[in-house]
């Protein structure tokens, strides 16, 4: 099976294969500009079959929201589903024991990394397996008929909010610039050029303001311009400028009473307007369209459903069959509103051009020997070079917050005793989308994990010459201690412990919200009994969105976050406790105390307002006291920084590693308005904002040279109307570790 491909990709147009129903016509020609075969294909197709283009075919045995289309039969263009989630892996069913998707650590870990290298051959591993399953005629999970195409739904960069929105372990950061730059790395590994094909297209999601799950389908937020602008599409406008993805998805959200998916200002007046955009692909989330009429009533029917959101800009209606016709087993709710004069032709048209051009770009419509893309092997999938690039991945997705009396490393050899739920966890180590199979299926039907190590057994691996005693204790939400008492013996025997906790996918996923920030279940009891026997404690964090651990800090001798770190996480772990490793990252997130509990979940305002004691959101507004701040990150060696500020203006900087190791250090460049400036603005303004980053490799003693440019657009700030301005008067430049002094610089404008 290995080497094996496919004679034609699934959905390749076998209607232009030599010889066939449609090779004669335009449109299979190769040789013609790409606008013209689009215009002759689209010119060739009735009503019906255009709206066969926009929306699921309810007849074919296929989930809904994976949105397989109804295809072209009579020109020989087959079905196309339209939905493959790539956030983290391909969606995919597994090919053998051997051959499942490469899963890679959830997006806040990868962000983490605050490496950009790193972002982009993730997205160049993800969209060559994706190819080859393509190739190989392989599916998702669900019956075998869920064909993968080469369209993936990833990277979700929507803000983080809040730390208890269920769905944070698919987003990368708090922070816009952070999250822009990873989408951009992201999209072009996974688009490559656009000539001669793309590699795959990629699709944003969910755009925008997407942050709540708790009646989702219905609930209405208000966001000011100032924040819509500041936040909430700050990394939507870089990531679609800059890497130009082929799909966005709109989401299930309602901002200020409009479904996001029929807001003609976000849609068509940002996107295709302002960020000229004019030939991406707009998707609905699946029901997102029949959401209303059935959950935030915005429309009094499927036929105004379909002109409220085709009108306003999205094209492609996933998993209602709204835009369906009635041939495709739809409600025709598109084909009504075209007859009743609501939707024009010409709109139409405009759509299924913007579906087909997605085909004919990734070569779908050309003549297979001259795409070497085709014939990419079953055997790249989770090869060797891409379980190495996990594998570091996962090194570089955690982070060292505490580390008193260099209790790590770990020496071999040593009593170790691993306890708590995430020690002997293995679906929980993942984000929520990490799909479909992550380990083959067939004779280990009582396991779906069966195939991940624990982070238990990985230290017990590592320790060569001690004894390792892995105890769970708890579950993660169980309020049953009986085996509190046997995780504290194992401690009382032990030199050292490793104190795993965290949050399960049944904490945090699609559908649900955290009630707290607080760990679940008894875990905090299990923490305070082990801590009381004041052995030397590594605390582990396993969780998408953070957690509340202030009662833990002091009393814990070394803390890592380490997000959700996926199939190689627990072997990267083990390796980074016993000191192979020393690749660390910083908090691509602030972790809070429990009081931010006190904060309204559904306010959606990132400022302050001290009228009401709101303390504001994420590292850039947030005025309470935080455990851990954004950017916060240590190592096992230690470094110093010099930098200097040239006139361009630019600021030079020299790292060295001054410490007995080698190790990865990030430096972190923020801007903020002077208290001068700030006293005279008539809108909010962030205590201070990512603007550039840099990560580094050094051997002990080695210094690396680098510079940070500071353009204008640096110093903009977001005013009350949206509007980047960029202000004269006092701002203020900052140089950061995460850890010890900052260097800091006053510029006049």
């Amino acid at each position: 099976l290995l080497g094996c491909v496919a004679a034609t990709p699934n959905f390749y147009v076998w209607g232009c294969l030599p010889g066939n129903i449609s090779a004669s016509f335009p449109f299979c020609d190769a040789k013609q500009p790409l606008e013209d075969r689009v215009n002759d294909l689209v010119s060739r197709l009735t009503l019906d079959e255009k709206l066969g283009l926009l929306g699921r075919n309810a007849n074919n045995d296929v989930k809904a929201c994976f949105c397989m289309d109804s295809g072209i039969p009579r020109l020989g263009i087959p079905e196309f589903m339209n939905l493959v989630e790539t956030n983290t892996n391909v969606a995919s069913a597994c090919i053998s024991e051997t051959i499942c998707s490469t899963a890679f650590p959830g997006p806040a870990g990868m962000a983490a990394s605050f490496n950009t290298t790193l972002w982009f051959s993730k997205g160049d591993a993800i969209s060559t397996e994706l190819r080859a399953f393509s190739n190989a005629n392989w599916h998702r999970n669900f019956n075998g008929k869920g064909l993968i195409g080469l369209s993936g739904y990833g990277p979700n960069i929507n803000i983080v909010r809040d730390p208890r929105f269920g769905r944070n372990s698919e987003l990368p950061s708090e922070d816009p610039f952070l999250s822009a730059q990873y989408a951009i790395q992201y999209v072009r590994g996974c688009q490559g050029p656009a000539q001669p094909y793309r590699k795959m297209v990629a699709g944003l999601k969910h755009f925008t303001a997407y942050s709540v799950e708790n009646n989702r389908m219905a609930r209405s937020v208000n966001i000011s311009v100032f924040d819509l602008w500041d936040t909430y599409l700050a990394q939507y406008g870089p990531a679609f400028t800059q890497a130009e993805p082929e799909l966005v998805m709109c989401s299930y959200a309602s901002i200020n009473g409009i479904p996001n998916c029929a807001d003609n200002y976000t849609l068509t007046q940002v996107l295709r307007g302002q960020w000229g955009q004019e030939d991406i692909l707009i998707v609905s989330d699946c029901y997102a369209v029949g959401n209303m009429v059935h959950a935030n009533h915005y429309a009094a029917n499927s036929t105004d459903a379909a002109v409220k959101a085709f009108n306003s800009g999205c094209d492609v209606d996933v998993g209602d069959g709204i835009f369906s016709p009635k041939s495709a087993g739809g409600d025709n709710g598109l084909g009504d509103a075209v007859a009743a004069g609501l939707v024009s032709q010409q709109r139409v048209d405009q759509a299924v051009s913007r579906v087909l051009k997605k085909r004919f770009v990734t070569g779908l419509f050309d003549p297979l020997e001259n795409q070497p893309l085709t014939r990419i092997p079953i055997s790249a999938i989770n090869s060797s070079s891409h379980q190495q690039l996990n594998y570091e991945a996962a090194l570089q997705s955690f982070v060292l917050l505490k580390n008193a009396n260099n209790t790590l490393p770990f020496q071999t050899g040593q009593k170790i005793a691993v306890v708590g739920p995430h020690a002997v966890s293995q679906r929980d180590l993942f984000s929520d989308y990490a799909r479909d199979d992550l380990c083959y299926q067939p004779g280990h039907k009582s396991n779906a994990y069966w195939c991940v190590p624990t982070i238990g057994d990985q230290i017990t691996a590592f320790n060569q010459g001690g004894i390792t005693e892995v105890v769970q204790g708890v579950d993660f939400d169980s309020h049953d201690q009986k085996h509190i008492k046997d995780a504290v013996v194992a401690a009382q025997r032990a030199d050292v412990v490793v104190l795993a906790l965290g949050l399960s996918f049944n904490d945090e996923h699609e559908g649900i919200d955290r009630e707290n920030i607080k760990l679940p279940g008894d875990q905090y009891e299990l923490a305070h009994q082990i801590l009381a026997l004041q052995k030397p404690t590594v605390l582990v964090l396993v969780n998408g969105g953070i957690v509340a651990i202030e009662q833990l800090v002091s009393g814990s001798a070394a803390i890592i976050e380490a997000f959700k770190p996926a199939v190689q996480g627990a072997r990267a772990l083990a390796a980074a406790l016993f000191g192979h490793e020393n690749r660390w990252g910083k908090l691509p997130v602030t972790i809070y105390n429990a009081s931010f509990d006190n904060v309204d979940m559904y306010n959606f305002r990132m400022p302050p307002d001290p009228a009401s004691s709101y303390p504001g959101r994420t590292y850039r507004y947030y005025t309470g006291n935080p455990t851990f701040e954004f950017g916060t990150g240590l190592s096992y060696t230690t470094f110093s920084m010099r930098c200097t500020l040239n006139v361009s203006p630019n600021i030079a900087c020299d790292v060295t590693n001054t410490g007995p190791r080698a190790g990865d250090e990030v430096v972190m460049l923020y801007h903020s308005a002077g208290s001068t400036l700030r006293a005279k603005l008539t809108h909010p303004a962030p205590i201070k904002q990512l603007i550039n980053f840099f990560r580094v490799h050094l051997l002990p003693g080695q210094t690396e040279h680098f510079l940070f440019p500071v353009s204008d657009n640096d110093l903009m700030l977001v005013n009350e109307s949206g509007v980047k301005v960029l202000y004269h008067g006092d701002h203020v430049l900052r140089v950061s570790r995460g850890v010890g002094p900052d260097s800091v610089f006053n510029v006049t404008v």
